[in-house]
């Protein structure tokens, strides 16, 4: 049997609510890195978070975190980073409207004013997973620019629809910046052309694997060019319409051990 390149999203696929792998993810995964598949993190969290749950699957896990802006292979980091137009641009929307807007390194949350304590649950856990890690706040943009070269990524929330909606259609102006979303009240933000899939295509690529032989794992919108890209693009149960219409594999919601269940479907066969 070929070796295989397995990818998986963390929050919808690989956690729920918890934040905590079930004792069935974490035996299947076990089961088939021994048998040589090499397994990675895919997720738009940043490299600080997305470390610890790698740690959490087991040791020498590698991770593509910040949605494809950061690579971490064999413990070295790579990173590519927004420009300085595009956060004088996101700074600007920050303050034109009612949005919270986190900003991340690999190793820090940059905050757009003050941090709103009103964030949900799942968001925090998008930003910091609960764990917390360096914050620093921006209250002018010659601040801000002072990061040009680490911030790799951003998050941008609101949890009215017209705000939101007002955000994306201001965001999508920015030159060199693309958009993604992994919830509902929320806006990824990263550079032009970074996303899961480029980054799973240069890992692949560095590490000799065929995409013939890779498979993803993911439920939202920011997973759809990563489960488009690899040779087995699967939807979790619970992905929302966009993702289940555009992937031919599927398996069950995360909350019933879904990459568990296909890959013993999948390695059985």
């Amino acid at each position: 049997m070929p070796t295989y390149a397995i990818f998986l999203d963390i929050d919808g696929t690989l956690v729920n609510h918890t934040q905590q792998p079930t004792p069935a993810t974490l035996a299947a995964i076990a089961k088939y890195r021994q048998a040589g598949h090499h397994f990675f993190i895919a997720t738009g969290r940043a490299l600080f978070s997305a470390r610890r749950m790698a740690a959490r699957i087991g040791p020498g896990v590698d991770v593509i975190g910040s949605n494809g802006s950061v690579t971490m292979i064999a413990g070295q980091v790579a990173h590519v980073s927004l420009s300085a137009a595009a956060l004088r641009g996101i700074y600007a929307v920050s303050q034109r409207l009612p949005v919270r807007t986190h900003l991340f390194t690999t190793d820090r949350v940059v905050y757009l004013g003050p941090p709103d304590d009103q964030v949900g649950l799942d968001t925090m856990n998008r930003i910091a997973s609960r764990e917390g890690a360096e914050t620093v706040v921006i209250t002018q943009e010659a601040q801000l620019l002072r990061y040009a070269g680490a911030i790799t990524n951003g998050l941008t929330v609101s949890d009215e629809p017209t705000v939101l909606a007002a955000a994306q259609a201001q965001l999508q102006a920015i030159p060199d910046l693309d958009l993604s979303s992994s919830g509902a009240h929320n806006i990824e933000l990263t550079k032009h052309g970074i996303n899961k899939a480029a980054a799973i295509k240069q890992v692949c690529a560095q590490l000799e694997i065929p995409l013939a032989h890779t498979l993803a794992f993911g439920d939202s919108d920011n997973d759809l060019e990563m489960l488009t890209t690899v040779h087995y693009g699967v939807a979790m149960g619970n992905a929302n319409a966009h993702v289940r219409a555009a992937t031919a594999y599927a398996t069950r919601d995360v909350q019933h051990d879904g990459v568990a269940y296909y890959l013993q479907q999948f390695f059985a066969d």
